[in-house]
């Protein structure tokens, strides 16, 4: 039987915490806190990866749905033009096989459009177009904060849901 990544995760952690550190001289300063710091982030892997391709899931898709929005009716010079229609050709063809992968290159798309439409767009469409990266940016964040919360970094860790909660929603 092949042991699951759960599993094994389990056991380096175990082998870390129960044998590495421990055997560590206290006077390596620098190793103690690595050792300290890959334990704690093994820990906090094996608590994301129940909800690892739900949590990419909602950015790829969420990503899908703000790039098929900004595409609608560019308006604007050749670089507008030439990244709309890399973002379709990027929405016609998003991996639907590794959400994280298609998120990444729905990510690069718009913000390559987003560029673009800085350059060479005409105001209107440069405003939707900003309009809809700001509101899809400020939902990525709560996301991304949310998938670190366990890293005890956020200034405000009370305010947003746990990632069980979040990978449950339809659309965070």
């Amino acid at each position: 039987m092949t042991p699951g990544i759960e599993v094994r995760l389990t056991s380096v952690l175990h082998g870390l915490r129960d044998v590495i550190i421990p055997a560590i001289k206290p006077d390596e300063a620098l190793a103690v806190e690595q050792s300290g710091l890959i334990l704690a982030q093994l820990a906090m892997l094996l608590r994301q990866l129940p909800y690892a391709e739900r949590y990419h899931r909602l950015c790829r898709d969420d990503a899908r749905t703000t790039a098929a929005a900004i595409v609608q009716q560019p308006a604007g010079g050749p670089r507008s033009q030439a990244a709309a229609k890399a973002v379709c050709v990027l929405l016609a063809g998003a991996n639907p096989d590794d959400p994280h992968a298609g998120y990444l290159a729905l990510a690069d798309g718009i913000a390559a459009l987003t560029n673009a439409v800085a350059d060479d767009g005409e105001p209107g469409f440069r405003a939707r177009v900003n309009a809809a990266v700001l509101a899809f940016s400020l939902r990525q964040n709560r996301r991304e904060r949310v998938w670190f919360k366990d890293a005890g970094f956020d200034p405000d860790p009370a305010e947003l849901p746990d990632l069980a909660a979040l990978c449950s929603a339809s659309m965070a």
